[in-house]
């Protein structure tokens, strides 16, 4: 333990130093006699038990008071002194990047919409990860690149999940186009619709790809865990005549080269040899493929990802310094209410 002031502490314990000392003068120096009238008490009221022991009892109640006001003149001094601990914290930010890739075609919504709302409390509980954002239909738009805001990332997932909420409520006939409609299909469609609609729609491999080529410090840091979380109906609606630039099985090679492991989640209503390549795709990066929409789903993709090796960057401390008033201040409290009891009961 140290002080922030320790000359209030000193200052202090001289004032009770000279109170101590003219108490011992004042008990050692006896009353002199200046005249008037002697109250002479009987002699033997000297020898009554009552009288003894209240004598006894104003004696020791007097020294206990002085003891009292000693003590909160120090306790006094001590929190005004600032008391206060140093402590060394050690920061754990956890060497592992998340991409949330994202098919934003029509099909996708309620998916889409399950799994941010989940996503949302995970973001929240990060320590030093890095998170980004990766939407795409015909082409790959980067949302929100890798990064460590989380209050930003909260706000563009809440922002991503009220649009897609919005977007399939309308479509399915629940809700009237609301005044901000337009507002979330540019926000879903700017970026995402480059070549629409000569190339078609739903382009899946170029939009894994996207995600792949987004953490772009793969071969400064190596040593990072890379994660992307990868939802698609995987129905490829690409134009007759056009090509792909990347299938989805090449940009699942182009993770695994970059040791990036890939988290899919497929529609409910995903064709078998759809799935049947989504999930090869995924299970050949080391990660794991589920389909359906509901958020027994979702919690399972969570706790695969909890379980994910997260190794620690290089370690970084922390200097605390934490004030500790309380004690004091609780004695001080105690010393004060029973330097008033005992005034009270001697009526000083």
């Amino acid at each position: 333990m140290e002080l922030k002031s320790p000359i209030a502490l000193y200052i202090c314990a001289g004032v009770a130093l000279v109170c101590l000392i003219t108490v011992f003068i004042t008990i050692g120096m006896k009353k002199k006699y200046k005249g008037g009238k002697k109250a002479y008490l009987p002699e033997y009221l000297r020898k009554e038990s009552v009288y003894k022991t209240r004598l006894f009892w104003y004696r020791i109640l007097k020294y206990v008071l002085i003891f009292l006001i000693i003590t909160s003149i120090l306790l006094s001094g001590f929190l005004m002194a600032r008391p206060f601990r140093t402590e060394s914290k050690q920061l754990a930010n956890y060497n592992r990047d998340i991409i949330l890739c994202l098919d934003i075609s029509s099909s996708v919504d309620n998916l889409n919409a399950t799994l941010i709302d989940k996503l949302i409390e995970v973001v929240q509980e990060l320590n030093g990860e890095r998170f980004g954002i990766v939407i795409f239909n015909t082409s790959p738009c980067l949302l929100c690149p890798l990064t460590n805001d989380y209050q930003y990332i909260c706000r563009e997932l809440e922002k991503l999940r009220d649009y897609l909420s919005m977007r399939l409520d309308v479509t399915n006939g629940r809700l009237i186009p609301p005044a901000n409609y337009q507002e979330a299909s540019e926000y879903l469609e700017n970026g995402t619709l480059v070549g629409w609609p000569d190339r078609g729609s739903s382009i899946i491999g170029e939009g894994l790809a996207g995600a792949v080529l987004d953490f772009y410090d793969v071969e400064e840091k190596p040593d990072r865990t890379r994660i992307i979380i990868f939802t698609s109906d995987n129905e490829n609606a690409i134009r007759d005549g056009e090509e792909e630039i990347v299938t989805l099985p090449e940009a699942g090679e182009w993770a695994k080269e970059r040791g990036i492991t890939v988290f899919g989640i497929g529609t409910e209503m995903m064709e078998d040899a759809d799935r049947q390549m989504m999930k090869s795709t995924v299970e050949n990066t080391g990660g794991s493929f589920w389909y359906g929409e509901d958020k027994d789903v979702v919690s399972d993709i969570v706790s695969n990802l909890k379980k994910q090796m997260a190794t620690l960057d290089d370690t970084q401390y922390e200097i605390i310094e934490n004030e500790l008033p309380e004690k004091p201040f609780c004695l001080l409290l105690l010393s004060i209410s029973l330097m008033l009891l005992c005034a009270f009961v001697l009526k000083v």
